[in-house]
């Protein structure tokens, strides 16, 4: 055996025993659980779905890492010993191609890897931002308030999820977190700012409407499903926060209301009572049971 096919034979049976090993230290954190997964299920916190991908993402790291070592050597001699058995160019064409080969699998594989890195980083802003509107929000419940957090919903095929849903004496409020880096700011204008008049969006560097329909799809949706599993008629409002920034005005109503994070609590607790402490029970336990999905 050369040793050019038993670089390649180490590196699989190296890749093969890792990956093994990890699978088998995976199943060893269920046995012997205090509790039952199936039956004690938690509340879905703030973010819960980006947590998730966060969670599975650095899982997956090392399995990236892994082929990101291991790979560009199995390619790299792969082409070689092919090139050799086939008897194809010389000894100088067969080790340039083959580290050719390895060089473009290191370069594929670390922009994968930095794009991954990118897209965790975006993923863990967006946390760290319903986050921040969640604890906005708390003090809603000694208000007399019931407040949820990531609520999966479906529309045909596609799953999504609502950010927080708010339910109290003022009505039901749909309400969804967008997060956004600065960017340099026109003149006369400040990074700090997005300006609303009800249907745009502008912001110290863009104009555009972002989230604008997604927060009034959500409220549509959880108007929809609540008016069919209560056989209550109710409207819900819909409102959209951009944690980090001052929104002018900061908390105009709209069909669409865009409200500043510290205005948060006073816009939603300011709206008179049209819901009686039954209905706020009814409606909560629909979205209770919706929410309290999160297993071991």
């Amino acid at each position: 055996m050369s040793f050019s096919v038993f670089i390649v034979i180490y590196g699989l049976v190296v890749f093969v025993a890792l990956f093994l090993a990890i699978q088998w230290l995976k199943t060893k954190r269920r046995p012997k659980l205090p509790f039952k997964p199936e039956r004690d299920r938690l509340m879905r916190g703030p973010g819960e779905s980006l947590k998730h991908k966060i969670e599975l993402m650095d899982e997956n790291l090392i399995y990236l890492l892994m082929g990101l070592m291991v790979l560009p050597v199995l390619g790299g001699f792969g082409v070689l010993v092919g090139m050799q058995s086939a008897q194809v160019g010389g000894p100088g064409l067969r080790m340039a191609l083959a580290l050719l080969v390895a060089l473009g699998l290191v370069g594929a594989g670390s922009y994968y890897l930095a794009k991954e890195a990118v897209r965790r980083g975006n993923h863990y802003l967006g946390w760290f931002g319903e986050r921040m509107t969640a604890e906005e929000l708390e003090p809603l419940r000694g208000q007399g308030w019931q407040v949820f957090h990531d609520v999966p919903a479906e529309s045909g095929k596609q799953e999504f999820n609502i950010d927080h849903v708010v339910i109290g004496p003022g009505g039901v409020f749909s309400i969804e977190t967008k997060m956004r880096r600065k960017g340099n700011a026109r003149p006369g204008r400040k990074d700090h700012e997005v300006h609303y008049d009800g249907k745009e969006l502008s912001s110290g560097w863009k104009e555009d409407a972002y989230g604008l329909k997604q927060a009034a799809n959500s409220a549509h949706w959880l108007r929809d499903w609540l008016s069919l599993m209560t056989g209550e008629r109710l409207e819900v409002t819909p409102v959209l926060v951009f944690p980090g920034y001052y929104v002018v005005p900061p908390a105009a109503r709209h069909p669409v209301s865009v409200v500043s994070t510290s205005y948060l609590t006073g816009f939603i607790s300011a709206r008179n009572d049209v819901l009686t402490p039954k209905q706020i029970d009814l409606l909560a336990r629909q979205l209770e049971s919706r929410c309290r999905d999160v297993e071991y």
